[in-house]
């Protein structure tokens, strides 16, 4: 069995859903909590900088018949600013609206990336369930509720909707993201940054981005999730001008072919203007996690630069 076939058997069997409720095919499967399916798959192998690397897609379908206007790119790059371990993307055909995270996995990495991976598909699904109906609303779109193949629409919700209760009760602690941890970060050899510096549980290192103009990388353990509690917020500041349009392009380009983990979300910042930031909450902590979210942020520095400056 290669680690791929672990991983989508990990997910489903720590997910625990029901088995008629779902539809399962090679290296995908596609479940039903509810009214919303969400799907899951993986990606051939492709070569990323002489490792062999695979991305598994994590996406809960929300709204449909959305207007792609300006007004909408203004709103997805306004939401994502809250982003935990997804992101709101647009989907033009259709004037769909999805939520999608993505984890990179290699022969290396795998166990490691399933657990983070188990904690965004379960933050996924219950953030969809429990903003459809306002999000309908505000996009002017209605709830893209679908039926199982074959059982039809399900009536009865799973038990796993309520999955955020667990996540909260786990962040009402101090984050697990220690202060110790966060410190050591600025010895991580390779360095992926030009500079690096800590304080109290926080990390901050200039990334090479463009002549004179570093993107920003930040860890702090301090912020407190207004729904979620402690945990470790991440972000990358790019310094390019600010657009909504640029934020849906970079998120919809993680569906395509990523560098790296996409845990997080594309937004635009009245105050810091365009960038990727992500929450990652106490109960989904594992040892090394931090380390692996320093290496994927600079890897996503490096994507993004060379999306948006081809010729650069």
């Amino acid at each position: 069995m290669d680690f791929v076939e672990e991983v989508l058997k990990f997910l489903t069997a720590r997910m625990q859903f029901e088995a008629e409720w779902a539809v399962q095919e090679q290296n995908c499967f596609t479940w039903w909590a509810h009214t919303l399916a969400q799907r899951v798959w993986v990606t051939p192998p492709r070569e990323v900088q002489g490792v062999e690397l695979r991305t598994l897609h994590i996406q809960t379908d929300l709204l449909i018949d959305v207007p792609m206007t300006t007004s909408t790119w203004a709103r997805l790059a306004a939401i994502n600013r809250f982003a935990t371990l997804s992101a709101y993307v647009a989907e033009t055909a259709g004037g769909r609206i999805n939520l999608h995270a993505s984890v990179s996995l290699t022969s290396e990495n795998w166990l490691l990336a399933r657990a983070i991976a188990l904690h965004a598909m379960a933050l996924q699904m219950a953030d969809a369930y429990a903003e459809a109906t306002e999000l309908a609303t505000a996009f002017g779109g209605r709830i893209n509720a679908t039926a199982h193949p074959s059982q039809g629409m399900r009536e009865t919700p799973d038990e796993m909707i309520d999955v955020i209760e667990i996540y909260q009760q786990r962040g009402e602690g101090d984050s697990p993201f220690t202060e110790d941890e966060i410190a050591e970060l600025v010895h991580l050899e390779p360095r992926p940054w030009a500079l690096a510096s800590n304080e109290l549980h926080t990390l901050n290192a200039d990334l090479d981005f463009a002549d004179d103009m570093p993107a920003r990388l930040e860890l702090d353990a301090a912020v407190r999730h207004p729904a979620l509690g402690s945990g470790l917020q991440t972000r990358l500041l790019l310094p390019v001008e600010p657009d909504d349009l640029i934020a849906q392009k970079l998120n919809a380009n993680e569906l395509l072919e990523p560098d790296a983990h996409q845990l997080g979300a594309w937004c635009v910042d009245e105050e810091r203007g365009l960038m990727f930031t992500g929450f990652v909450p106490a109960a989904a902590f594992v040892p090394g996690l931090s380390r692996a979210l320093v290496y994927h942020l600079s890897a996503k520095n490096d994507w993004a630069r060379a999306l948006l400056f081809p010729a650069a």
